[in-house]
């Protein structure tokens, strides 16, 4: 099943009985469980017929025993296993002949991050349509998610403040929504949302200091480059998250060195790299200090540390300074 289908089922209040909701992007699951729940639940019955569980040191009984407990003073009640992909294998096994027959009065809704898809539990659940992928959402993606939260609210934001939005925040959806937050508090009533507002309200310290490690590594200046990411972790960024904003601004740079050498116009070439006409000259001075070859080589060891931060045992503190010392000592 789709997030797309699943969003119909909860419109029309026609759940299945068992639904495993898993995927890298945690924001949209926590979400459409709380839609879930406003579908299942009759107003006023939620102390009742709601009960939620933790798979961490689960007693499996207690699930099924709630599982099959007939609702109290409403249709349907509803049952929600978080963080399942801790489920120990017996948990799993004693699962499945609930799955195959479950109740009709029960929605029991699993949470986790990730399914094993060669066990039998998961193979029953994609037998009844029961899995929901909740993937990332791309950059291709953030600002149409962004437009619709702020449609929601009311709010209409210019081309240039979104992409100024974008290039400050990235594209953790929890972030995005706490910015936003600031944002209409900052706004007050719906308006429309223009670049001022957000250097007014949207942190730029993150985006200046992911621009110096650019300029830093084009120089072969490893020392700054990597004193300017250990400052980023110590401001609580996450090595991953400042590896996935560094090869956003690489992929920015190239496409914009890229254009400038065909000739475009500054306005094409805020476009075609997806940031704000004001930043173009900055990309374009710092996009002269790389070759293709430079590109090339970066987009290398990006993958490479991605999936050297991802490994079992790996320190991604580490990677990420090895990765800024490559960065900046295997320039062409």
């Amino acid at each position: 099943m789709t997030p797309d289908v699943l969003q119909q089922a909860i419109n029309s209040r026609n759940l299945p009985p068992v639904l495993f909701l898993y995927g890298g992007e945690p924001f949209l699951r926590q979400k459409a469980l709380q839609q879930i729940e406003k579908s299942v639940l009759s107003p006023g019955s939620e102390d009742f017929n709601r009960h939620i569980f933790h798979a961490k040191g689960l007693a499996l009984e207690q699930v099924l025993e709630s599982a099959l407990t007939y609702p109290a003073f409403a249709e349907r009640r509803l049952v929600v296993v978080k963080d399942a992909h801790a489920l120990t294998a017996s948990d799993y096994d004693g699962l499945i002949s609930y799955i195959q027959k479950p109740a009709p009065e029960t929605c029991l809704v699993f949470s986790g991050d990730k399914i094993d898809s060669r066990r039998k539990f998961f193979q029953n659940l994609k037998k009844i349509d029961a899995l929901v992928e909740f993937k990332p959402l791309n950059e291709r993606q953030i600002p149409g998610f962004i437009r619709k939260q702020l449609d929601d609210l009311g709010f209409t934001i210019t081309g240039d403040a979104l992409s100024l939005f974008v290039s400050r925040v990235g594209s953790s959806l929890h972030e995005v929504m706490t910015e936003l937050e600031k944002l209409s508090l900052y706004a007050g009533t719906p308006r429309l949302i223009d670049v001022p507002d957000i250097q007014a309200v949207v942190s730029n310290i993150r985006a200046e200091n992911i621009f110096a490690i650019g300029n830093a590594v084009g120089c072969q200046n490893a020392g700054k480059a990597l004193t300017l990411g250990r400052h980023l972790i110590a401001d609580g960024e996450a090595p991953l998250k400042i590896l996935s904003l560094l090869s956003r601004h690489f992929r920015q740079l190239w496409k914009a060195r890229e254009l400038q050498v065909e000739g475009r116009s500054s306005a094409e070439i805020a476009r075609g790299a997806g940031v704000p006409p004001f930043v173009v000259d900055g990309l374009i001075a710092q996009g002269r200090r790389y070759s293709r070859t430079d590109f090339r080589h970066a987009f290398k060891l990006f993958v490479e540390a991605d999936l050297a931060m991802k490994s079992s045992g790996s320190r991604p503190d580490v990677v990420l300074e090895n990765l800024l010392m490559q960065l900046a000592d295997g320039r062409a």
